[in-house]
């Protein structure tokens, strides 16, 4: 099948109010197996610092770093020093932050279990009917293999599009057109299911097809094709291919 199926993870294939309890839990278990402390002050730590830290990072990054990798290993550098400091620790000469910080990732997330209700069966229902789905986060790739793994449906993924695949950020319509791009794929050829208004608004500016997942309550629906259940994501994309006549 021509059409191409991009999936957004916050607010699409996982609920980021119940992984962000569990990210709390499980780092503060691993920082303290690994370091010792209060398992309850690392993830609380964490917590504090990992929306924070980002979205400055985040905001500097792209007019400081010349590639997403370099920018993404100073965060993790910085967040794990960070912990360190909201903990009240002092960190051994023998750690390195980058270390840590996917060691703790490959702890956490393939442990979290927050998928939206009915996802999972919608993914498998369009991979048998024949669609190739693709991520289209602004997780970076081996994240979203490990919070697929989790969620049992890695198979179902033909690719795994972050900031790092395409070395490009999550802030406008570069980020699908590179994805586009690298995929030689006509924009009228794929479908991207997002929840931010913002991110579909730019999706939409390439050229591609757009359905807004209005499933946590965070945003309102704005655009014409919109889904609140999972269970009923392949009648929608049938409704948007019919609407079309693709």
């Amino acid at each position: 099948m021509l059409v191409k199926i991009f999936f957004d993870d916050g607010g699409v294939l996982n609920d980021n109010k119940i992984r962000g309890k569990q990210w709390r839990i499980l780092a503060g278990e691993y920082y303290y197996s690994r370091l010792g402390g209060d398992p309850e002050i690392w993830g609380d730590a964490n917590q504090k610092l990992i929306t924070s830290y980002f979205n400055t990072f985040l905001r500097d990054g792209r007019e400081k770093f010349k590639d997403y990798q370099t920018f993404y290993n100073d965060f993790k550098k910085h967040m794990v020093l960070g912990m360190f400091k909201e903990a009240g620790k002092t960190p051994p000469q023998n750690i390195t932050p980058i270390e840590v910080f996917n060691s703790a990732n490959q702890y956490v997330i393939p442990k979290i279990r927050s998928a939206i209700p009915g996802v999972i069966d919608s993914i498998k229902k369009l991979s048998s009917s024949g669609f190739t789905l693709y991520t289209a986060s602004g997780a970076v790739s081996v994240e979203m293999k490990m919070y697929l793994e989790g969620m049992g449906v890695i198979q179902y993924f033909k690719e795994f599009y972050g900031p790092d695949l395409v070395n490009t950020w999550k802030f406008d319509k570069d980020y699908y057109r590179a994805i586009f791009k690298d995929l030689n794929l006509n924009p009228r050829n794929a479908i991207i299911i997002e929840d931010n208004p913002k991110y579909l608004e730019a999706a939409f500016q390439t050229g591609a097809y757009v359905i807004q997942s209005c499933i946590t309550g965070e945003f309102k629906p704005q655009y014409p094709f919109f889904v609140k259940n999972m269970k009923v994501l392949p009648k929608i994309i049938g409704d948007l291919l019919d609407f079309h006549n693709l």
